[in-house]
């Protein structure tokens, strides 16, 4: 078990990382700062759940860079799916159970799946890059609007570079947390 778990954490930076080298243009323009209303709320982060949202396999499946989706799934996948450093995290599809899911408690970290083989990881998992809505990556702290592993969300954006069909990689501009 702890070599399948070490071999899907590393085969899982590999595609979180590959799906980073296509998001953004580096150097171009600087992190968008304005992510924050004057309540204090993330700007991203909606009330009303967008409609049409679709599984994260299905999506990876059929998807092309440029397509507009709307994707439903958990914060998941890794052993740190998000940060306050980052506003990229990582999704898992929803039909995909967590270790949280099992019948006996026996991860620490069940958002990071450790119960599935490396294949299904990848085969179900996506990356989420908050961006404006001019496509600039934004200078945001995804956990400071109250995001946390294993929050079942729909992400509402664009499909990122797509180098191979195991990388998906959302560019969003907006996400909602559903309420479970």
């Amino acid at each position: 078990m702890r070599y399948s778990i070490a071999v899907g954490l590393g085969a899982g930076l590999v595609v979180m990382c590959a799906g980073l080298a296509g998001c953004g243009e580096s150097g171009t323009a600087p992190a968008t700062r304005g992510v924050s209303s004057a309540s204090g709320s993330a700007l991203w982060l909606v009330a009303d759940e967008p409609e049409g949202a679709r599984p994260v396999a299905a999506v990876k499946a059929d998807a092309k860079e440029g397509d507009e989706v709307v994707v439903r799934g958990v914060i998941g996948g890794r052993v740190t799916p998000l940060s306050a450093d980052s506003p990229v995290f990582i999704i898992m599809d929803t039909s995909v159970p967590s270790c949280a899911d099992m019948e006996e408690d026996h991860c620490a970290t069940p958002w990071d799946y450790c119960c599935e083989t490396t294949a299904s990881i990848t085969a179900n998992s996506a990356t989420v890059q908050l961006v404006s809505a001019d496509g600039s990556q934004l200078d945001t702290d995804p956990t400071a609007a109250g995001l946390k592993p294993l929050d079942e969300i729909i992400v509402v954006g664009t499909v990122g570079p797509r180098p191979s069909q195991e990388i998906l990689t959302i560019r969003a501009t907006r996400v909602h947390r559903v309420d479970g």
